[in-house]
């Protein structure tokens, strides 16, 4: 059994163009449920020590916070605080642990929705992002044998739950190569504060975000560097579909009965820009 912890980089809802944040990233990070004790106390550690065995009061990883000194990281030193993040990762990488995440340049998914659904539509990249991590969750799963099973963790935003349960729910019934045959019961919603776990999700997605903005051309800043070099031994790459995905979103959508010209959804994924 895999502890799946998904969360997000990059939000913006709806608006598709932030330019200060142009690419969304959804990623998950597999946990073997016999590795978990021994990562959790090892973060604890970590965490301790950073704080000098006084931690603060409701104290979470933020990867953004990290990096901007913000938070419960304002005043200290930047060399501190990367070394922290580093050390962070390097748990995950010990570990051996795999990560999976899939990004949506937001432009690009702009201009497919008006060409798939007319203009004035917008749905939350998080909706398209969620069936290809998926994809690649399960295609993982399946690698390690045919008994091997998972169970998805995500941070909780209220914003997608319905549109991620009801995904999940069709993609567990879907008779074609597109079925998720080794995710068992639905997603789970919990507060990130109360998961180390999906804390250290976290940091890996921040960084899996900064390496796909570099890729797109944006200047790659120093502070980022070290924390994308770490996190590529643990990234998973499968041959799942784009178009496939794509063409599985587009027909739910039609079917679900709502209207393509852009009517909001009554979970909220989706209204018009």
């Amino acid at each position: 059994m895999h502890l799946i912890y998904l969360d997000e980089s990059g939000n913006s809802g709806t608006n598709l163009s932030d330019p200060q944040q142009p690419i969304f990233v959804l990623g998950a990070l597999m946990v073997p449920e016999g590795k978990w004790k021994a990562i959790e106390a090892e973060l604890i550690k970590k965490i301790e020590t950073f704080f000098e065995g006084s931690i603060p009061e409701n104290f979470e990883i933020h990867a953004s916070e990290i990096r901007g000194g913000r938070g419960i990281y304002k005043g200290m030193n930047i060399a501190k605080r990367i070394a922290f993040r580093d050390e962070l990762i390097q748990v995950a990488i010990d570990y051996e642990l795999c990560f999976i995440y899939r990004a949506i340049a937001k432009r690009r998914f702009a201009t497919w929705l008006d060409q798939t659904f007319g203009k004035g539509i917008a749905i939350n990249p998080h909706i398209a992002a969620y069936p290809l991590v998926s994809q690649s969750i399960n295609a993982y799963l399946r690698s390690l044998g045919e008994g091997e099973l998972g169970i998805l963790i995500n941070d909780d935003n209220k914003e997608v739950v319905a549109d991620i349960e009801r995904t999940t729910k069709l993609l567990r019934a879907d008779p074609t190569n597109l079925k998720l045959d080794h995710i068992i019961e639905k997603s789970f919603f919990i507060d990130s504060s109360k998961s180390h776990l999906l804390q250290l999700a976290d940091v890996c997605i921040f960084h899996a975000r900064k390496r796909e903005e570099a890729k797109a051309g944006l200047k790659e800043k120093h502070i980022d560097k070290n924390g994308i070099k770490l996190i590529e031994p643990l990234i998973y790459n499968s041959n799942e579909s784009m178009s496939d995905v794509l063409a599985w979103l587009t027909a739910q959508n039609k079917r679900s009965g709502e209207d393509p010209s852009g009517v909001e959804s009554p979970s909220g994924g989706r209204s018009r820009r």
